[in-house]
């Protein structure tokens, strides 16, 4: 009986059929793979929030019970646009034209608010601090944290928000300053962005949505290397106020816009270097 195995190797026509059907295969998976990946959520970059609002605030300005803004304007500070509120305080009277809070030197002044809103998916906090330092050629020193909660509503149910701020005295070109900044967002507010990107990671994958954010500076004139220390309830009460209002009036729906109002009455304008 002949011991001789039957000869193995592949036709010329079964080598054929097999690049055929392999590259059948490789065109159906090609065909797929956009089918596939657009049913991923990760497909498209998660939504912003209230971003009409949010651009409003830039436009705008955000309009605060017990303050009157004597003027509002756009400027860029470090290549970014901020909105600049000059603040004048309501008497109880419901006096609008009360006089300013009064310095250490006893010299009137207003209360400067600048504001800086996420305006698309992608922006994130990052520099906005070294941006106004930058700009103003500021020194600083006494760096404080300075927390306090905010009610979200006024509600049985209300929870509170927690504030950690850098309150600092700042000073340069003839004009000191008691600074208060922080990025608030929906739930919470700090002055390290690293804060914000803990909460919007949070956001993204309970949500699949970005955690809108302001970034936000007071700044309020004070005589020359002065204590800080008398201004600090001024602050606190003024960052308690537009927590508060940002809460209610922009991190509320997606549809929220910003009352309007804030813009100039009078001619003149605060002086920030660009």
């Amino acid at each position: 009986m002949s011991s001789t195995l039957p000869d193995q190797r592949p036709t010329k026509n079964s080598v054929v059929m097999r690049i055929v059907v392999a590259a059948l295969a490789l065109f159906i998976a090609v065909s797929a793979l956009p089918r596939y990946f657009s049913s991923w959520p990760w497909a498209t970059p998660p939504q912003l929030p209230h971003q009409s609002a949010l651009q409003a605030i830039r436009d705008q300005g955000v309009p605060l019970p017990g303050w009157v803004t004597d003027e509002q304007v756009k400027n860029k500070l470090g290549g970014k646009t901020w909105s600049i509120q000059k603040l004048l305080p309501i008497a109880t009277d419901g006096d609008s034209t009360a006089a300013p809070e009064k310095s250490d030197a006893g010299v009137t002044s207003p209360v400067f608010l600048l504001l800086r809103p996420q305006i698309w998916e992608a922006d994130q906090p990052e520099v906005e601090w070294l941006d106004i330092k930058g700009s103003q050629h500021w020194t600083t020193d006494s760096h404080q944290k300075l927390s306090f909660g905010v009610p979200t509503n006024h509600s049985e149910n209300s929870k509170t928000v927690r504030i950690s701020g850098d309150f600092f005295r700042a000073w340069g070109q003839g004009q000191t300053y008691a600074v208060l900044q922080w990025y608030a967002w929906p739930t919470g507010g700090s002055a390290s962005p690293a804060r914000w990107f803990w909460a919007d990671q949070k956001a993204q994958w309970s949500r699949y949505e970005r955690m809108p954010w302001v970034a936000v500076s007071v700044w309020l004139p004070i005589a020359p290397l002065s204590d800080i220390a008398p201004h600090q309830e001024t602050l606190e009460s003024l960052g308690k106020t537009l927590q508060k209002t940002l809460l209610q009036s922009v991190f509320t729906s997606a549809s929220a816009q910003m009352p309007g109002g804030g813009l100039s009455r009078y001619g003149h304008r605060a002086q920030l270097k660009s």
